[in-house]
């Protein structure tokens, strides 16, 4: 699973959070009506702390899991006051091994970040953990990447930005649904340069990986009306053609 440093935090937070800034406060309404019992919420691969922000406007407690320290950094830097008052934990730790002190009524992990695995064994390992810290009937959304999120890393393109100068490529193997991107330039912050290098490894999961991976953690597949899966952003080929971005899937746990 790919692991961004802090300088690629930073280009992440200000260029490719977009997405998610639309789609949290959706997620964030669904939640409330499908289950208004919901208090504690974890979210998986919080990285930036968009998501999470959103979530604890609602009263929410949550606990914001990711294996980068540079993400996290960023959020801590956001999100002190909340963490302060109790709504919000951050924790450094692998999706695909966490623990929890304690039971989630609900669980998130958007923006693609299931696809940094590169096995299906890594998928099913991480929604095994999802289900152990979860209630029972507590549900997870979710979403994945579609392969058109990645035809653009066949090619070179370029952020050229007033505080960002950012060149990108890859190769992306459809054959296989995985690939490399290689991400790298400079980006001002607060008048200094910083240099920006980082490598993302990424794999496609169909709805059949993706099936199996939730039966094997014991959590069954669910319908939900958020939104369709012709969904946009502004890091991927996907914003340049009418194929769809990425599928948002939602799971619960079943009562045993």
């Amino acid at each position: 699973m790919s692991y961004y440093t802090r300088e690629f935090s930073a280009f992440f937070e200000a260029y490719y959070t977009g997405w998610v800034r639309g789609f949290s406060p959706r997620l964030t309404t669904f939640l409330r009506q499908s289950a208004p019992a919901t208090r504690s919420v974890l979210d998986l691969c919080c990285g930036t702390g968009v998501t999470a922000e959103v979530l604890c406007g609602e009263g929410w407690t949550v606990t914001g899991v990711d294996r980068s320290p540079g993400m996290l950094g960023v959020a801590r830097g956001k999100l002190g006051g909340l963490v302060d008052a109790g709504l919000l934990r951050l924790s450094e730790q692998d999706a695909r091994c966490f623990t929890l002190p304690r039971a989630v009524d609900a669980a998130v992990c958007l923006d693609g970040a299931l696809n940094h695995f590169l096995t299906r064994a890594d998928l099913e390992r991480c929604f095994t953990r999802v289900g152990a810290v979860l209630e029972e009937g507590g549900q997870f959304l979710f979403d994945v990447f579609e392969t058109s999120h990645f035809r653009h890393w066949d090619n070179l393109t370029l952020v050229d930005e007033t505080d960002a100068v950012i060149a990108k490529r890859g190769v992306w193997d459809a054959g296989s649904g995985t690939g490399m991107l290689r991400v790298s330039g400079l980006m001002e912050q607060e008048g200094q340069l910083h240099r920006v290098n980082q490598t993302l490894h990424s794999r496609h999961f169909g709805p059949r990986d993706i099936r199996a991976a939730l039966e094997s953690a014991g959590l069954v597949p669910a319908e939900h009306d958020i939104e369709s899966s012709y969904t946009k952003c502004e890091s991927g080929s996907c914003s340049r053609t009418a194929a769809p971005c990425r599928t948002i899937y939602r799971a619960v746990k079943s009562s045993t």
